[in-house]
């Protein structure tokens, strides 16, 4: 059984903020059509030369098709939900923004660059490291597979890499054992719901 901490109350949750935001911007982006999508998503060849900077913030919300937001919102709720009870609102949104930008950043000289990059699944793997680095329990590293097996599967379409996943992974195992409880015990954990 997942146990998330707190329960959600539509906008004091950071997780759902994020989720709604990436929606809203995923409409814009199907009404706006290509023109959105090149000045949203990050493009090596706008950024260096035309000096779109915002672009390394923006595409993290830039989704490319149906599937690629259902499996990163899916993501999103699941982690989200399980570092809001171990992070403060604060760390959490360096958490993920931090992981993002990171694989962002390494998208940028490892992939080509005329080729659009977006999606939150940098930061999603970030907030899968965070909770990783803190609390190592066997169910949730199975839905950690699970999300990244989905996020993989999917790959193959523009915009989405392995890289950006790659270092939003690092990143986030990086930050969560920075902001972890010196306290906090080790070693993995199994826990069992026992139903009628």
């Amino acid at each position: 059984m997942i146990q998330y901490g707190r329960p959600v109350r539509s906008l004091s949750s950071p997780t759902i903020v994020l989720m709604i935001v990436n929606i809203a911007v995923f409409v814009l982006l199907v009404i706006g059509g290509d023109e959105m999508y090149f000045l949203l998503a990050q493009v090596g060849t706008l950024f260096f030369q035309e000096h779109y900077y915002w672009q390394l913030f923006t595409s993290l919300f830039v989704h490319f098709d149906i599937l690629h937001i259902l499996f990163n919102m899916y993501g999103l709720y699941y982690f989200g939900r399980l570092n809001e009870s171990h992070f403060s609102l604060h760390q959490y949104l360096a958490i993920y923004f931090g992981s993002g930008l990171l694989g962002n950043v390494a998208s940028l000289y490892l992939i080509p660059p005329n080729i659009p990059s977006g999606g939150a699944s940098g930061a999603i793997f970030g907030l899968v490291g965070s909770y990783v680095a803190i609390e190592k329990r066997a169910q949730h590293m199975g839905m950690a597979l699970l999300y990244a097996v989905l996020i993989f599967v999917q790959s193959s379409g523009p915009g989405v890499n392995i890289f950006a996943h790659l270092f939003g992974l690092v990143g986030g195992l990086v930050l969560g054992l920075a902001f972890a409880p010196k306290h906090h015990p080790g070693g993995y954990s199994v826990s069992y719901t026992l139903t009628s």
